[in-house]
């Protein structure tokens, strides 16, 4: 029986076992390991891809990879959750606001650290990022060497759109209209650039949760939307690196449909938003 995609007359035949074949070819040509992802969800997108191009085995679109380059990047775009905008669950950032800036910020005045550094990991085409910046840049004024933010994601177009840093009406949705009059700039074309005042805090670079060592020494990670297409062992990995790469009592924001398991790590601070503090490591 046939592989069916919802709603779409469907020709592709190959069943789980077939699919599965793409793995090690991807793995060894691109250096890739797709086995990372829940095989359901890795599978839906497979199929997906192999439907719009025609294909109805793994060998046929083995094929088609290798005959057209820019076919593995349209289906490692489909892998990418990047679907995202500015202050995305707004209630998330006003509670980070509330109760994380305010003790980041007595920290630096206590002379812990001379600059606040926060980690937006998947952060897909970068609106996550600058609404740090922003919700930081209200908090803490003009200083330029305040905080520094890190947006990294496997998608390099989706990167590349973030350091662009030009955005659609739609990306808005949950703005502030002020926020968005004093922070951003609009074009002819009815897109907002993100101006210059918040693009110097933040910088882009490609990383992969999995494969990639951790960024260090950060005092926040955001993470979220992103962990729930992981399974069990792989969120095992990607909590370890980044109780690595957080300081003690570091925060770490994830979704709300995500849950940490790794309490001798991460303990709760605002459960409803899903706020979590690195567990401080004991004295050897």
């Amino acid at each position: 029986m046939e592989d069916r995609v919802p709603g779409i007359k469907s020709r592709v035949k190959g069943d789980e076992a077939d699919l599965a074949k793409i793995i090690p070819f991807v793995n060894q040509r691109y250096g890739i390991d797709l086995a990372y992802y829940r095989q359901n969800f890795l599978f839906r997108h497979l199929r997906s891809r192999m439907q719009e191009t025609g294909c109805a085995t793994s060998l046929e679109y083995i094929a088609r990879m290798k005959a057209d380059p820019d076919e593995f990047k349209l289906f490692l775009e489909t892998l990418s959750i990047n679907v995202t905008h500015f202050f995305r669950d707004a209630e998330v950032f006003k509670a980070f606001g509330r109760i994380v800036i305010p003790e980041l910020v007595k920290r630096k005045d206590a002379g812990e650290r001379n600059c606040i550094r926060i980690w937006s990991a998947a952060c897909a085409s970068g609106q996550e990022a600058y609404s740090l910046a922003i919700l930081f840049k209200e908090a803490m004024g003009d200083n330029p060497s305040s905080f520094r933010i890190i947006g990294t994601d496997i998608d390099q177009e989706a990167l590349d759109r973030a350091a662009k840093g030009v955005y659609d009406q739609r990306d808005f949705r949950e703005t502030d209209k002020k926020l968005l009059d004093k922070y951003f700039t609009l074009e002819y074309n009815k897109e907002y650039r993100v101006n210059d005042d918040i693009r110097q805090y933040v910088r882009f670079e490609k990383n992969n949760l999995i494969t990639d060592e951790p960024l260090r020494h950060m005092d926040v990670i955001f993470c979220r939307n992103v962990l729930i297409y992981f399974n069990r062992a792989q969120q095992d990995i990607i909590f370890s690196k980044f109780y690595a790469a957080l300081n003690n009592t570091g925060f770490l924001v994830v979704a709300k449909v995500e849950t940490i398991w790794e309490k001798d790590k991460f303990e709760s601070v605002d459960l409803s938003s899903k706020i979590y503090r690195k567990v401080a490591q004991n004295a050897a």
